[in-house]
């Protein structure tokens, strides 16, 4: 056996290797296999579907109020699960304040928003904030109180905006507005209505835009206040038949603010018996997002996750392990920049993380299995090979396939990067029928099959990881 000095050593290692370590676990996977079964046993996903709901009727209204509710709602959850140590961190949402040279974005509350189709006959209701929220651009700047009435222009790239007037006016545009924002602010224009949606089956779902920065992802101080909204597959095709026939006018009614305001985010931990100098294991995901499933569903399986393994400790079922298991739940990217730079100390001693961004979808539909997303290729890790090995020995049980990949950035998962260090890994798996930012994204979506096995999964790999000694290093 090799002697390891210390856990916390980055064991980087060739992906053959990291594949190889699979085929060599002996002992310790008779182990993995007794906790997989003790945890289906304890594991409560109604629980869990519970938990998905609460989190999702408050995120769904994307405003930082509401952010706020929805931490409050995490801190109580958390204390009542028994965790320790819990606490709602409150980075800035200035529009100023940088983290890892993003910039943290302007604080915003959306109180009622209204776009009304004009023309013969009485007004046609395109978007209703308080009936469906993601009829509303997050961030869309406010009308005067009495609202305003403006043409509609249609385009379909940002060339049309050098070669059309749309000063004053509202542009209705088949391409995500948000990657078009600067140069609708140059052009002049009032703001934008959205037609573009990931899904054009879904005819009554609506895309939810949740970009309106001037020069990048988040709006911030200084940026233009121009309207956005986004309307459904079956609107934008009234729309444009109109256009086709002449002039088309709507009528804007918001009411929305921006402010210097605070990001939340909710951490608390099961703490280890500390004889690893302090090291931590951490499961993160992100809160502050429109839908069930991206990712009110995310949050559930960490909360769960930590609940269930809090009760098999608790109860002596499993032993306390030396490592400290940390639980994040924060706004995407941003909040955990925040972290990261809040906590240096706390970083280098983090041994792994499992990022939990995902749907848990209709059982039986396609695409519904999920996908483990590995570490870059330069910072290869032993959490690659465990993860494979803990669905290689879950996922039979419940006659499921799974899936590995090469690392895919694009969510917190960054944190598998050299620079920050901590060996990540990211659960994936689709929606079935695509829902992706939709307003379709609603709870009855949600399986609680789907959340049950992603429950133990992250569980398995929390607790092997915070246990892990000597004997589970091959």
């Amino acid at each position: 056996m090799v002697s390891v000095p210390s856990p916390r050593l980055p064991w980087l290692v060739p992906l053959w290797l990291a594949a190889s370590a699979i085929l060599a676990v002996a002992a310790p996977a008779d182990d993995l296999s007794n906790r997989l079964t003790l945890l289906q046993r304890e594991v409560r996903p109604k629980a869990a579907m519970t938990l998905m709901r609460e989190v999702y009727a408050t995120d769904r209204w994307f405003t930082f109020p509401k952010f706020e509710e929805t931490a409050g709602f995490l801190r109580r959850t958390l204390e009542h699960t028994g965790l320790e140590r819990v606490e709602i961190v409150k980075p800035p949402a200035d529009g100023k304040t940088q983290f890892g040279f993003w910039t943290m974005p302007m604080a915003w509350d959306a109180r009622s928003a209204t776009l009304e189709l004009l023309g013969d006959g009485p007004p046609v209701v395109l978007a209703d904030y308080r009936k469906i929220p993601a009829s509303l651009g997050m961030w869309s700047g406010p009308t005067p109180p009495g609202g305003v009435v403006a043409d509609v222009v249609e385009i379909a790239s940002a060339r049309d905006l050098a070669r059309l007037d749309v000063k004053g006016k509202l542009v209705l545009s088949a391409r995500n507005p948000a990657d078009l924002k600067w140069d609708l602010v140059k052009a002049g224009a009032l703001g934008a209505i959205n037609a573009f949606t990931e899904n054009p089956a879904l005819l009554d779902g609506r895309q939810w835009i949740n970009a309106w920065g001037d020069r990048g992802w988040a709006f911030n101080k200084g940026d233009a206040p121009l309207l956005s909204f986004s309307i459904s597959p079956r609107q934008a095709a009234l729309v444009g038949e109109r256009l086709k026939r002449g002039r088309v006018q709507v009528r804007a009614k918001v009411d929305t603010r921006y402010y210097e305001g605070t990001y939340p985010y909710v951490t608390g931990v099961i703490p280890g018996t500390g004889g690893t100098d302090g090291e931590e294991v951490l499961t993160l995901g992100h809160t502050s997002e429109q839908g069930a499933q991206d990712n009110a569903t995310g949050v559930a399986v960490m909360i769960e996750s930590l609940a269930t393994l809090n009760r098999l400790i608790r109860s002596g079922r499993l032993a306390r392990p030396a490592r400290t298991i940390r639980i994040l739940l924060m706004g995407e990217m941003y909040a955990a920049l925040h972290y990261i730079a809040a906590n240096p100390g706390r970083v280098k001693r983090t041994v792994a993380a499992m990022c939990v961004d995902t749907p848990a979808a209709a059982f039986e539909l396609k695409g519904t299995e999920y996908t483990f997303y590995m570490n870059p290729h330069s910072g290869a890790a032993y959490t690659d090979g465990l993860i494979q090995e803990i669905a290689r020995q879950y996922f039979p049980r419940v006659g499921r396939p799974w899936h590995w990949k090469p690392f895919m950035p694009g969510t917190d998962s960054y944190l598998g990067e050299p620079s920050v260090g901590i060996p990540t890994t990211w659960s994936y798996s689709g929606t079935g029928v695509e829902t992706h930012h939709n307003s379709e994204d609603t709870p009855d979506r949600v399986d609680a099959r789907s959340l049950r096995d992603l429950i133990i999964v992250n569980a398995a790999f929390l607790y092997t990881m915070a246990a892990a000694g000597e004997t589970e290093a091959p």
